[in-house]
């Protein structure tokens, strides 16, 4: 079995967050999503963001991962990473 070149940990593909329920619907959250993605040898590249939007990129050899926050306003969105060797997508919405 092979490893998949990048692995979204969170969000959840599907997913609605906050995960406890509000009396009234968010605005907006403060959100943190985690991912990490592996090519072998190196140097290799990685960009990830929300939407259209890119967030943050880095150079890495073998493997990157990354965690941060980042707040974002109520209704559905996509988070992506795209790296040298691959890349993934997960839908989700804050509501």
């Amino acid at each position: 079995m092979s490893q998949s070149a990048v692995n979204i940990v969170y969000p959840i593909d599907g997913g609605t967050y906050p995960i406890t329920d509000p009396a009234c619907g968010v605005r907006s959250a403060y959100f943190t999503a985690s991912f990490s993605t592996t090519c072998a040898g190196g140097p290799h590249t990685v960009k990830w963001g929300f939407d259209g939007r890119t967030l943050g990129k880095a150079s890495f050899y073998d493997q990157f991962s990354a965690q941060f926050t980042w707040k974002l306003p109520a209704g559905a969105h996509r988070f992506w990473v795209e790296s040298d060797c691959g890349k993934g997508a997960v839908k989700f919405k804050i509501a």
